[in-house]
């Protein structure tokens, strides 16, 4: 298994636990956590739910946590206000510490990703 695949295998099972964390912790009417893998990295999305209903209404991609190969560090991004781009976390934008920047996700502590 190449480094690329064990550092991918790493990212997903993280952004499965930040996942599993946040919707242990959150009425379904705040909506769910979940993600998606990428070439690299992950995506994080917030799936939204009407009052009264079970099913994902809509949902909206929150973050990314990338490998950047050239820096041999991982970048956490978020959609710019338009939702048209991706910019870097303003708080913690690049590490080495892949811990760091998902526990940056998880508790969001500047309410800028699960707003």
């Amino acid at each position: 298994m190449s480094l690329i695949n064990l550092l991918q295998k790493q990212v997903e099972s993280r952004a499965q636990a930040v996942c599993q964390n946040r919707n242990r912790s959150l009425p379904v009417e705040l909506g769910k956590s979940g993600f998606e893998p990428m070439g690299n990295g992950v995506q994080f999305i917030k799936q939204h739910y009407l009052l009264d209903s079970s099913h994902c209404d809509y949902s909206s991609n929150v973050a990314r946590i990338l490998w950047n190969n050239q820096n041999e560090l991982w970048e956490l991004t978020i959609p710019s206000e338009e939702g048209e781009s991706w910019m870097p976390y303003p708080f913690l934008f690049k590490s080495t510490d892949l811990t760091a920047l998902t526990r940056e996700v998880e508790k969001d502590p500047k309410s800028y990703i699960w707003e």
